[in-house]
């Protein structure tokens, strides 16, 4: 008996220590409302409309009376029914969780109330442990005493996270809904509110289907608890139908783009430390044609074999990104990050070399096998022509006579021509070089297109437009570099003829039926590792690349397979 006595006194001990320790570890009250947080970039498309964001987006404060009121019932009888009878902490459903979590032997369910919710999101972490949850409790009862009920759902909403970046009720029904919080629907309130349980998954962005079934749930408590009329139940039930209809970007289907304009902003602007506007030259509709593209075409591959395209006008302006087949599997940007070994699309740069000292495109070079020393190329298939003109020898990409015209002009000069048309990374010397076996990027390899394409200026792509605050002050703008002609008119027009003819009668001719000009250029590295098309088509460059992240071969896949594919599928469908 004695020894049970003194282990409840033990316990009490501890147990009002534990208490007191919670008390004195609570977090600094007085700030409430003063929480710093750090800025966010919205991204534009070409179009100012938004295509996503990085960092967390939080909208202005915003009054509760400028607030639908039925936003306000819809949180209420979706959260906290009993809200406004309780005094922060509802202990009926309070004892009921502890008995649940009681029966299951751990935490299953919990029983917070707006106010303890609040508190959570002013102060604490989302652990599941008691001594979080007293703290909560507590900072609970101290806001209930010191703020009215309307002050503190006007906090709640104004802070609650609402799925895909968004924090507060006016960040999320401008995002959602183009709308003020004020002008919400009983539809698009019951959209909201539902979104609370899950908001990383219930967002329109991710899970339309599910967010609508949410929703419905929460008309169907609306008309119990009589905040609604069954005339208006029924009208916003039809409403949702026309919700669930419309398209809604998922974030994912431009973070690449996104990522990649990020790494494009300037240090300065991005130290500001203030919310950030950028328009950028992105087309949502080519990025919606080449997402798809990508993703049906993936299907029919290997799951190791990534795909990445990049599609920018003749002065650099890129309107589609695409750096992998799933930007939530894998961040890494192909089209921008990764270089890979180019293949034949190299020889563009050797011919193009060749034309600007006086070559012509009917001039006669040797086809067949050529030894330089250590190394003898030879061609695919080991299939020689003999005598041919360079416009053959281009079209169905002959490895040794590329590498006899290499020799002919020089590598140093080859290296100087691919650096004028926009090429930053380092060039092999070696004799190989006229195959492709420098490492170079799929954006930089479009860039380099740009000036054949267009009017042979160099082209440097860019996405980046304008970036503004949230004030609307305009703190960055580009300005277009002044382009300098670096390919003579009558050698953009025999490499243009020579690229076309790749498309008529050589690598690419799978393109040929296609009812526009194409010019481009087919690739494939050593051991089927890489697969590239860069195409020129609609006042576009285009360019594909497919390859596996270990750089290991790909087994019936070149330069003049699926590549071709994705180019034929993206063109037809601008």
């Amino acid at each position: 008996m004695r020894i049970i006595k003194l282990f409840s006194l033990v316990f009490f001990l501890l147990f009002t220590l534990w208490i007191f320790y919670c008390f004195l570890t609570l977090p600094d009250l007085s700030g409430v409302g003063n929480k710093t947080r750090s800025p966010s970039i919205t991204v534009l498309d070409d179009k100012n409309d938004i295509i996503g964001s990085l960092g967390d987006v939080y909208g202005g404060v915003t009054d509760i009376n400028a607030i639908s009121s039925y936003l306000k019932y819809a949180v209420v009888v979706l959260e906290d029914k009993r809200f406004y009878s309780h005094s922060g902490i509802d202990f009926k459903s309070l004892i009921r969780a502890i008995k649940k979590n009681i029966k299951e032997r751990r935490y299953v369910q919990g029983a917070s109330t707006i106010t303890q919710q609040l508190s959570k999101l002013l102060f604490l972490n989302s652990d599941k442990n008691l001594s979080r949850k007293l703290r909560e409790l507590i900072i609970a009862l101290y806001l209930e005493n010191n703020y009215s009920k309307e002050e503190i759902l006007y906090m709640y909403l104004n802070r609650v996270y609402l799925g895909s970046g968004l924090y507060g009720i006016k960040a999320a029904s401008q995002r959602y809904f183009s709308k003020l919080p004020k002008d919400l629907s009983i539809a698009e309130s019951a959209v909201l509110a539902g979104m609370l349980k899950a908001p990383s998954r219930l967002s329109l962005f991710v899970d339309s289907k599910s967010s609508i079934k949410r929703a419905n749930l929460v008309l169907g408590l609306l008309y119990k608890e009589g905040y609604i009329n069954e005339n208006q139940k029924i009208s916003s039930q039809k409403e949702l139908v026309s919700i669930s209809k419309k398209r809604y970007i998922d974030s994912a289907f431009t973070r690449y783009y996104i990522d990649w304009i990020y790494s494009k902003t300037p240090e300065d602007i991005l130290k500001t430390n203030k919310d950030l506007i950028v328009s950028s030259s992105l087309n949502l509709k080519m990025q919606k044609v080449t997402y798809n593209v990508v993703k049906n075409v993936s299907k029919n591959l290997d799951k190791k074999i990534q795909v990445a395209v990049v599609i920018m006008n003749n002065k650099g302006a890129v309107k589609s990104l695409i750096g992998g087949r799933s930007w939530a599997k894998s961040k890494f940007n192909r089209a921008t990050q990764s270089k890979r070994q180019i293949g034949s699309v190299f020889k563009t740069y050797v011919y193009l070399t060749a034309l600007n000292v006086g070559y012509n495109p009917s001039d006669k070079i040797l086809d067949e096998p050529i030894n330089t020393g250590s190394w003898t190329p030879k061609n695919f298939a080991n299939s020689y022509e003999g005598k041919i003109s360079l416009e053959r020898a281009f079209a169905i990409s002959s490895n040794v006579a590329a590498v006899r015209l290499a020799n002919s002009v020089g590598p140093e000069a080859i290296i100087s021509q691919a650096k004028k048309l926009g090429i930053i990374s380092e060039i092999t010397k070696e004799p190989s070089m006229a195959l492709g076996v420098s490492s170079l990027s799929l954006i930089e390899v479009s860039g380099s297109f740009g000036a054949i394409c267009g009017d042979g200026k160099p082209v440097i792509p860019y996405g980046l437009e304008s970036i503004r605050l949230r004030s609307n002050e305009l703190i960055w703008k580009r300005e277009a570099p002044k382009r300098k002609k670096i390919i003579k008119n009558k050698t953009l027009k025999d490499i243009r003829y020579l690229l076309r003819e790749v498309v008529n009668q050589g690598t690419a001719r799978k393109l040929s039926s296609l009812p526009y000009e194409i010019m481009g250029k087919t690739g494939t590295s050593q051991n089927n590792r890489d697969a590239w098309f860069i195409g020129c088509a609609k006042e576009h460059v285009i360019g594909v690349w497919l390859g596996r992240d270990d750089d290991k071969s790909m087994k019936n896949i070149f330069g003049s397979t699926v590549p071709l594919e994705v180019f034929k599928r993206i063109v037809t469908a601008l």
